[in-house]
């Protein structure tokens, strides 16, 4: 005698049989970057200096910054202007440079979703390189005015795969309530944690991450953006995606709190795994091939493992737009997967996103015309 599982698994014909609603639309994208810019090779001579590197050690650092692919970056501090800070000194400055500039970003997208604050109903915020309580949320409640009945979700130290998790709560909130409009806010200040230390790990990080900010209006299909996407407005439906934590690597890319800063581990195994199980993961992440993808721009070895791994052409449109990202902002980390899908509005769909972080993990979320 069989019984129905009480808990099936993802295929069993108990799921199989759902009756799936409209997913929720992404209506809007706002992108920001401090006023501030610096270029590669102001960056590069400016910490070879402070870090007084000679000889090997020199041009080690000059050929890593050069290859990193990045014109410049944006920071809200110069980049060796924090070296010598303490842990608790960076996150004052965070809880005071942050909600300036999560602020720009997310009054632009709900701009260009043409929504007003009061329609606000959740706010989710992502963030991996500052803490406080009271946090960036009730900051940005304050300074956007949100009703105070918000529902607030904070995202934190998940990395440059953050984005995904702060969209993928946004459609969890959208689909429980079809009339909710979420604001998603990325802001990361990566200048905060340049740090004295000379060994390679932490002089990779240096020579690829800027800060930046950005946000993603999502509503639930009840909501009217949601109708308008079938015409043609806003990004697209989107799914809850798909994730997968690989066995190896857990020690590959870390992200660690010292007492002089968070301090990165990025290992060279990284693109390797991508390229070996890039494929496999999209394969299953979706029943039909995506016709485009969007990739966060980690850096050059990333987006070439991807590109590898994927078979993708050198002018596939995704790929174009996540190098040109890197290009002039540097890795933003969880902020720069939405720089990216902004740059790719009218990219073919279904359009895949993928990013990764610590774990090692592999994250998607797709995103689909209204019409299909």
């Amino acid at each position: 005698m069989t019984s129905t599982p009480l808990y099936p698994t993802a295929h069993s014909t108990t799921c199989s049989r759902k009756v799936v609603a409209p997913q929720p639309t992404l209506a809007g994208i706002g992108c920001a970057v401090p006023e501030a810019y610096f270029t590669q090779h102001e960056i590069t001579q400016t910490l070879a200096a402070r870090w007084q590197l000679t000889g090997r050690d020199l041009q080690r650092w000059l050929s890593m910054c050069e290859g990193a692919g990045i014109d410049g970056r944006h920071g809200v501090v110069a980049f060796d202007e924090t070296l010598d800070l303490s842990t608790g000194q960076r996150m004052n400055l965070y809880e005071s440079l942050a909600p300036p500039l999560a602020r720009h970003a997310a009054v632009r997208a709900m701009e260009d979703a043409g929504v007003s604050p009061e329609h606000i109903t959740d706010l989710i915020v992502v963030s991996c390189t500052g803490f406080s309580a009271p946090g960036l949320d009730v900051a940005l409640c304050r300074a956007l005015e949100l009703q105070p009945t918000v529902r607030r979700t904070m995202v934190t130290f998940m990395g440059c795969y953050g984005a995904i998790s702060g969209l993928r709560t946004a459609v969890g909130a959208c689909s429980a309530d079809p009339s909710a409009t979420a604001l998603v806010v990325c802001a990361e200040l990566c200048t905060l944690h340049a740090r004295p230390d000379t060994g390679i790990d932490n002089q990779v990080a240096t020579a690829l991450f800027g800060d930046g900010a950005a946000a993603a209006v999502v509503v639930g299909h009840c909501h009217r953006l949601s109708q308008e996407a079938e015409s043609g407005n806003g990004y697209g439906r989107l799914t809850t995606g798909y994730s997968r934590l690989l066995p190896e690597g857990r020690d590959w890319m870390t992200w660690r709190a010292t007492d002089a800063g968070f301090a990165m581990t990025l290992s060279r195994e990284v693109p390797v795994a991508l390229r070996r199980n890039i494929a496999r993961f999209v394969d299953e992440a979706c029943e039909t091939p995506p016709a485009s993808f969007v990739v966060h721009p980690g850096g050059p070895g990333i987006l070439d493992a991807v590109q590898s791994g994927l078979e993708l052409p050198e002018d596939d449109a995704g790929l174009v737009a996540s190098r040109a990202v890197l290009r002039r902002y540097g890795n933003m980390s969880s902020a720069t997967i939405l720089f990216a899908v902004h740059e790719t509005r009218h990219a073919p769909q279904p359009a895949m996103l993928l990013a990764f972080g610590p774990g090692l993990t592999l994250e998607s979320l797709t995103l689909r015309s209204g019409r299909e």
